[in-house]
């Protein structure tokens, strides 16, 4: 056997439900905002109208490390064309956010950008919940 191989990154599945209900809850809140409904929602970097389905919660601010992970104000729900395939929009929407919260916040989040934040899988669990709960209030 070759020395070189492939370590299949081994997934935090606490983690990965917070993300579940932490997205869903981003994309839901910017579809009622964005077209009154739950099943589409505007891109904020394109604003093109797209399904729910078609949407991601990206983020302004690459990285995902935990200290802005599941930061509401910077993430927002984009189409998986200008999150996944145009690398974020970055630029545009930084833009949108300094425009709306100020170029003070935005050099704030980016100086929080690389905090590392140990989430314990207590930790995961509870954000699971808290936004399990904010989609319930808004479905």
């Amino acid at each position: 056997m070759s020395k070189y191989y492939a370590i299949k990154k081994v997934r935090n599945p606490a983690k990965a439900k917070a993300w579940k209900y932490f997205s869903k809850y981003i994309r839901l809140r910017d579809a009622l905002k964005t077209t009154g409904t739950t099943t589409h929602c505007r891109c904020i970097t394109c604003n093109e109208v797209k399904p729910f389905e078609e949407m991601d919660a990206g983020h302004a601010i690459p990285g995902r490390s935990n200290a802005i992970l599941f930061s509401e104000l910077i993430c927002n729900s984009q189409c998986q064309k200008c999150n996944r395939f145009g690398g974020g929009e970055l630029q545009a929407y930084k833009r949108i956010l300094v425009d709306k919260f100020g170029q003070n916040m935005w050099d704030y989040w980016q100086s929080t950008k690389s905090i590392h934040v140990d989430y314990s899988s207590y930790d995961y669990e509870q954000i699971a919940k808290t936004y399990r709960e904010k989609v319930k209030r808004l479905i």
